[in-house]
């Protein structure tokens, strides 16, 4: 179930996060859209809640992704929608996707 679970999330947000990865020549300004951002944000936290109800994470480790959402993610993505003026099909500002790569970074730690 750890395996499958594990195959969701990378398959949900590895896509997303190499798109915004593609190489700086010829990709260098291109960034996520606040959509694709909230999204995958979303789906990181699933993932890794799911891990935690199966047992597959301490709550420890839920709690640093839960935390790198709550305190990095959110308030970053909240600030640059009302920026957006609630255009979601907005790019996604630096810091915004400096935070979803961290929130990333966690979640994919538990592989």
């Amino acid at each position: 179930m750890k395996r499958l679970i594990l195959a969701f999330l990378l398959a949900v947000t590895m896509p997303l996060a190499q798109t915004a990865c593609q190489s700086q020549t010829s990709q260098q300004n291109a960034v996520l859209t606040l959509k694709i951002s909230g999204e995958t944000a979303k789906a990181a936290m699933d993932g890794a809640t799911l891990l935690l109800k199966d047992g597959h994470i301490t709550v420890a480790q839920w709690q640093k992704v839960a935390d790198a959402y709550q305190f990095r993610f959110q308030p970053a993505f909240n600030l640059a929608v009302t920026a957006a003026q609630g255009n979601y099909t907005a790019l996604s500002p630096a810091d915004v996707s400096a935070a979803l790569s961290e929130l990333l970074t966690l979640t994919q730690a538990f592989k």
